[in-house]
């Protein structure tokens, strides 16, 4: 993998996608972004029976769930990803300060 993601845009990518938050629609839209928009994320993608995956997606949520960023929750309609009050904090921080790198 040439380069990855980095984990601030997956978190206010997380925080666009609250209200489908889940994680099937986060993988989609990370694989828009970079496959149909050109955008260079680095992410490796194979097709699944419910559309595209990317185990290194996967690995970067598991890792920002484990620092407490993002809450990661097994349902019966699906597995769903929300940021944390953690994660919440940490962007409304950056936008705050000015900082729109991750914007």
């Amino acid at each position: 993998m040439e380069s990855k993601l980095p984990l601030l845009w997956l978190l206010r990518i997380i925080k666009e996608l609250e209200n489908t938050g889940n994680l099937l629609e986060l993988h989609k839209t990370v694989y828009k972004l970079q496959n149909e928009r050109g955008i260079k994320f680095g992410y490796d993608f194979v097709k699944y029976s419910f559309g595209p995956y990317s185990k290194d997606l996967e690995n970067d949520l598991i890792l920002l769930a484990q620092v407490g960023l993002v809450v990661i929750e097994s349902e019966e309609r699906g597995t769903h990803v929300r940021l944390s009050n953690k994660g919440l904090a940490l962007l409304s921080s950056l936008d705050s300060s000015g900082t729109n790198a991750i914007k």
